[in-house]
């Protein structure tokens, strides 16, 4: 290929990118004019489509810098605007991009949202670069007025809908395991969601951008009301290995508590009072057990810390992943303190056949093993990544490797690429009766 055909290539990758960009940019005020949120996936399709072609674009750029100058890059291109700033560009549409899935929002939390944000000054980075190449005619200003248009449109609408309903009330939804509340007058424009949009009219799909759990773990919230706490004695907190706590806590009141669920306990430190919500392997009355992971972070100081007699709070009892009541053959899938909830659910079913798969990374880090043993009708498979020992299984959890009956439920908790792996295994052999947990 001549090196004028490479470089007609080189600058339509380049173009086609931009304009995927520009249209990842137009989604969000689409949505904000038209009520379509049906359109929200398209921002991070457009988004990614975005990165690939510019990884092409940059791939075809160190190509002919090889070919031509026999280096990928030399010190003078630091003098050169629109190489530094086409570089610094694709080092963050790349952050973008790698980041652009559930997973990374789950892993992530807080940081996602922020990260995203970058797509605005890259859109203005990526401009510059145009017009430092002398390459802005009047396509790109085209594409670029009219993204710069359709914002700016959207967010005078919005700022006209706020002034018309500032003195109506909004509806506020609380998610139970961050904190983070959902208005409905600002809605979650990252997330596809405009203002003003009605929690009941989000969909399903959508997810809490801080933490990743669904519509289903958000309680409404009303700003003069505060859920009371319920005051709770530690009388147990027991080790079970060098990162695992089993804490029993008697509360003044009762709770009614569905195997699954978890509960929302208000911990204090010298910064001030902060939740975490852990879920329950145990009620009986007033006394709640839970099995909680050691973290590094405000809670597990708080934790590692606590003795017999301490007193914390329980503002409320949470969750809908819970045990369906169905005659149907029950599988449990958990990865380290995944298993807490698991084990009150199979507890509930003592006369009905189970079955569990469980993993740790090594013998130091098992837990529950004889509790285990106690479960009545329970068919139990421990995996070991780290080690190989007699009556457990070497590796990680791979369902293809057993055969379920097609009728089976899968109740999966814990690490979030084991659930989302085992989910896609499963749903790849057919079965639609999933239930899913991430920590």
């Amino acid at each position: 290929m001549k090196a004028g055909e490479v470089n007609l290539l080189f600058r339509d990758f380049g173009m086609i990118s931009f304009v995927y960009f520009a249209l990842a940019l137009a989604v969000t005020p689409i949505i904000t004019l038209t009520d379509k949120n049906n359109l929200a996936p398209y921002r991070r399709t457009f988004g990614v489509l975005a990165f690939l072609f510019t990884t092409i674009h940059m791939g075809i750029y160190f190509y002919m810098e090889y070919m031509y100058q026999k280096t990928f890059f030399v010190l003078a291109h630091f003098k050169e605007l629109d190489i530094i700033s086409g570089v610094i560009a694709f080092v963050i549409m790349a952050a973008l991009g790698i980041t652009s899935n559930n997973f990374s929002v789950r892993i992530l939390k807080g940081t996602w949202k922020k990260i995203q944000i970058l797509a605005y000054p890259l859109f203005l980075l990526v401009t510059l670069h145009i017009a430092f190449a002398w390459r802005f005619n009047v396509f790109y200003m085209f594409v670029v007025s009219s993204v710069i248009l359709l914002r700016t449109t959207a967010y005078l609408s919005e700022k006209n809908i706020e002034t018309k309903k500032s003195s109506g009330k909004t509806t506020r939804y609380r998610c139970v395991p961050c904190g983070w509340i959902y208005d409905e007058k600002y809605g979650d424009p990252d997330g596809g969601i405009p203002p003003w949009t009605r929690f009941e009219d989000i969909p399903d799909d959508w997810v809490c951008p801080v933490c990743g759990v669904g519509k289903n773990d958000f309680v409404p919230y009303e700003e003069q009301y505060e859920q009371e706490n319920t005051p709770a004695i530690a009388i147990v907190a027991t080790l079970l290995n060098s990162t695992t706590l089993e804490l029993t806590l008697e509360t003044k009141e009762s709770f009614d508590v569905i195997p699954g669920q978890f509960a929302r306990i208000a911990l204090k430190d010298r910064d001030g009072v902060f939740y975490r919500s852990y879920s329950v392997v145990e009620s009986n009355g007033k006394k709640l057990t839970f099995c909680i992971k050691l973290s590094p972070g405000r809670g597990g100081n708080v934790l590692k810390h606590l003795k017999i007699g301490d007193t914390l709070a329980v503002e409320n009892i949470y969750g809908s992943f819970v045990l369906q009541n169905t005659p149907h053959p029950k599988v449990f899938i958990a990865t380290g303190t995944g298993l807490a909830p698991l084990i009150n659910m199979m507890r509930q079913i003592p006369d009905k056949d189970k079955t569990l798969l469980f993993w740790v990374q090594d013998s130091a880090s098992l837990f529950y093993t004889e509790l285990l043993k106690k479960i009545p009708q329970l068919e139990s498979h421990i995996f070991l990544s780290r080690e190989e020992i007699p009556g457990f299984r070497h590796g990680r959890i791979d369902v293809t490797t057993f055969s379920f009956p097609k009728d089976s439920e899968f109740y999966m908790c814990g690490n979030p690429a084991m659930v989302e792996k085992t989910v896609s295994d499963l749903k790849a052999q057919g079965f639609t009766k999933i239930y899913h947990e991430i920590f």
